[in-house]
């Protein structure tokens, strides 16, 4: 939770306006860099065309900072002081009452005393907003004045002027710590952004020399609540000051939580005020009205109804027809078109039907034994459910592990930041550095959660640019497509590459995937920021931008640690091959960071359950329906039709077609749909060549799943990056700046795979 929640969660709602304001602070703290920057940029190139504001210097833009920051403090004192002397006299007053009263209460005689007054209710009965009282309780256990010569009413209202100035002084302690800890915040800010040195010389000499935190202002404060502890102690406790303690602070969490669940609600629904800016008015239809039924189909759901129509229309259709001459052929080819469109069209959850299509695998017999004969429903499900989970899921779990403990403990963050650092500040080389960046830790922490991380870095660069500025869209759309061409560098860099080892016999390792998939990576990356520098200009629209800082402190055992079991799970990756013997498939590996990271608690159940694991089910039910469509013969099959037309062709030619092929599907549906229908096609028809050669071609198929990214929809990493919006809520891309950058960066790297990556490949012997 930001320190601004922090602060509105646990501020008592009625003094709200006397705490520090803080998001005005960091405000400022932000426009004061965004001066620093712009003149900067000024003064280096001395173009008054592009900054016609004022150039504060750095002493003037601190003192600027200390001013609002001494009128925050001194209106924090005043509230203070005005409270302090409000509160200490409402206790001398209750106190000098109370002496009063038992003065009188001396003077009867011990028979006016009914029941002891410890058997009180102590049940909450007040808070300050909410003056509930119980005096049915109290006058249940003492009928009246008359009867046990105790005034109850009086009784009553001590007991609720204690636990008053209780909870009231509680909460003034609670005011002294939230400022406090707001003014450490905010220097801590200042100093980060602005490079400044601020914290400790004002904390120390303005902070903590203010009169409500000073040491001796402080141990008052604690004197005059354990005063109360004790006056509360000797009236309803017997002199126990613990049980009174223990009752007043059952009084003080009930305040505490109805004003929680207050502000709670208040924040709720500002944020509800804030998000319906952007959402379409209600009295406009969204949909299309039923007649005669009082029901309106929204145009998502119709959308989704018609496509789900369509796959099972094609699928009714296909199981009657002929198309192969087999019955197991037909019924699995039937699935297989019924699958395809809804993954397509999404028109369920690419998820949920994975889910679906080992129960259909079974029910339509297309399971069938090595000597052709039909499984038995026993053994077509026992043999679907074992390659659901297979090396291949292994391993994806596996670098689940690492990517949650590398974002965990901040290593990739680290590194970023570290690197991003000393690209200094022109925009060319802050773009060259923050894809590099992207598509670097694409191959570790995977391509779906790299541009998240990626956009919040840059963030002090995307606050410092002028409204309308070319350099955001460049920055964003470069993290973006740096993340889908980092899909293709390692084996646990996206789902597309996991369903492509799983085709891939003998498993390539990583070491060949390297020698590979870099190569093109790096020189499609080089090739898309050269796009990227011609179509926007960033130079020529801001000639300087904001530094981003490295994160700093101290490197921890558990980051070592981290770090230790990550090199040591990738070198035994990389080393599979010559330890196939004795290791036999790359899963097994996988089960070292698992163990080492969830064994010794450097991750958690929590983490466990965050886990991506609805890319998990797809990769199940792709390989499921892999096999089924293995068992049945219509892969060989088809393989054998697409071989017949391009048997006389070469190797890199076949490649190309693919390739391509597999360009035009991944760029309007999901890269991982595209590797999930394809890639086991391409498998059979490269074992089906006359000189089989199907790692070669089921290797290129992966890389180009990755390749296709001209599309809002080709990716994660770009549905990520076009929801971004600026300030004013106006998005920062449009399908327009994909389609002109893209459309060439995913041409430049399909040729890539077909060339230099046939050549490589071919040199390592596929």
């Amino acid at each position: 939770m930001k320190f601004s929640h922090t602060l509105q969660f646990n501020a008592v709602p009625d003094w709200i306006d006397y705490y520090v304001a803080y998001d005005q602070l960091k405000k400022l703290i932000f426009q004061l860099e965004k001066e620093r920057v712009e003149s900067a940029a000024y003064q280096e190139h001395n173009d008054p065309e592009q900054y016609s504001g004022s150039s504060p210097s750095a002493q003037e833009q601190q003192e600027a900072f200390l001013s609002a920051l001494d009128v925050q403090l001194d209106k924090v004192v005043n509230f203070y002081v005005q409270k302090e002397e409000e509160l200490y006299n409402q206790i001398d007053i209750l106190q000098r009452s109370l002496g009063q009263q038992q003065q009188q209460q001396e003077e009867q005689t011990q028979s006016a005393i009914g029941s002891p007054l410890e058997k009180i209710d102590s049940t909450p009965h007040l808070d300050k907003l909410h003056k509930v009282t119980r005096k049915i309780s109290f006058e249940s256990r003492i009928s009246s004045k008359s009867e046990t010569g105790i005034d109850v009413d009086a009784l009553f209202d001590t007991r609720s002027q204690l636990i008053l100035l209780y909870v009231s002084l509680s909460e003034l302690e609670s005011y002294l710590e939230l400022n406090r800890s707001a003014f450490d915040k905010i220097l801590k800010k200042y100093d980060k952004v602005l490079d400044g040195n601020l914290r400790e010389t004002y904390n120390k000499k303005m902070v903590r020399e203010a009169r409500p935190f000073t040491g001796d202002s402080m141990e008052d404060l604690r004197a005059h609540i354990e005063r109360l502890e004790h006056v509360y102690a000797d009236i309803f406790c017997n002199g126990d000051a613990r049980v009174a303690a223990r009752q007043m602070k059952t009084h003080l969490r009930d305040q505490v939580t109805y004003d929680r669940n207050t502000v709670w609600r208040d924040m709720i629904g500002q944020e509800r005020k804030a998000l319906s800016a952007h959402v379409q008015n209600p009295a406009e239809p969204s949909g299309y009205r039923i007649p005669y039924i009082d029901f309106v189909v929204t145009r998502s759901l119709l959308r989704c109804t018609i496509f789900f129509l369509l796959a099972l229309a094609a699928f009714i259709i296909l199981l009657c027809v002929d198309c192969f001459g087999n019955v197991e052929e037909n019924r699995c080819f039937a699935l297989l078109i019924f699958a395809a469109i809804l993954w397509a069209t999404e028109a369920v959850p690419l998820y949920a039907t994975s889910m679906l299509i080992p129960f259909l695998i079974v029910p339509l017999k297309i399971m069938r034994n090595d000597d052709g004969s039909l499984m038995t429903a026993a053994d077509a499900a026992k043999d679907t459910f074992a390659s659901m989970f297979s090396s291949t899921i292994m391993m994806l779990l596996g670098g689940f592990a690492l990517a949650g403990a590398l974002s965990k403990y901040g290593i990739a963050k680290a590194f970023a930041s570290h690197v991003l650092s000393r690209a200094g500040t022109r925009p060319r080389w802050v773009l060259l550095a923050i894809m590099f960046v992207s598509g670097f830790l694409s191959m570790w922490i995977s391509n779906v959660a790299t541009p998240v991380l990626c956009f919040s870095l840059i963030d002090p660069i995307m606050r410092t640019l002028p409204d309308g500025s070319r350099v955001a869209p460049c920055l964003l759309l470069g993290i973006a497509l740096a993340s889908c061409i980092g899909g293709m560098t390692s084996p646990i860099s996206s789902p597309q590459n996991i369903i492509t080892l799983q085709y891939m016999n003998p498993n390539p390792g990583w070491g060949i995937w390297f020698a590979g998939a870099l190569p093109i990576a790096i020189l499609t990356l080089i090739f898309c920021w050269g796009m990227l520098l011609l179509i926007y200009r960033p130079d020529r629209a801001q000639q300087h931008l904001n530094r981003i800082k490295p994160t700093r402190g101290k490197v921890s055992f558990a980051q070592c640690y981290v770090m230790f079991i990550t090199c040591a799970t990738i070198a035994l990756w990389c080393a599979e091959t010559a330890m196939e013997d004795a290791i036999g498939a790359t899963g097994v590996i996988a089960a070292v960071p698992l163990f080492m990271f969830f064994g010794t608690g450097i991750l958690k159940k929590d983490d466990l359950n965050a886990f991506l694991w609805s890319v998990v089910v797809l990769a199940q039910g792709g390989m499921a329906l892999g096999n089924a469509v293995t068992s049945s013969g219509l892969l060989e099959d088809i393989a054998l039709r697409i071989k017949d037309g391009i048997q006389d062709l070469d190797a890199i030619a076949i490649l190309a077609i693919f390739a391509f092929l597999i360009l035009v599907f991944s760029t309007f549906v999901s890269h991982t749909v595209a590797a999930l229908i394809i890639v086991p096609i391409v498998q059979q028809v490269g074992e089906a060549l006359p000189t089989p050669r199907p790692n070669l071609l089921v290797m290129g198929a992966g890389l180009a799943c990755s390749a296709g990214m001209a599309l809002p929809v080709s990716g994660y990493p770009n549905m990520a990056a076009v929801m971004l919006e600026d300030q004013a809520g106006k998005p920062y891309l449009s399908s327009k700046d994909f389609l002109i950058v893209g459309i060439p960066t995913s041409v430049f790297g399909t040729v890539l795979i077909f060339t230099l990556g046939y050549g490589i490949l071919s040199g390592v012997g596929y």
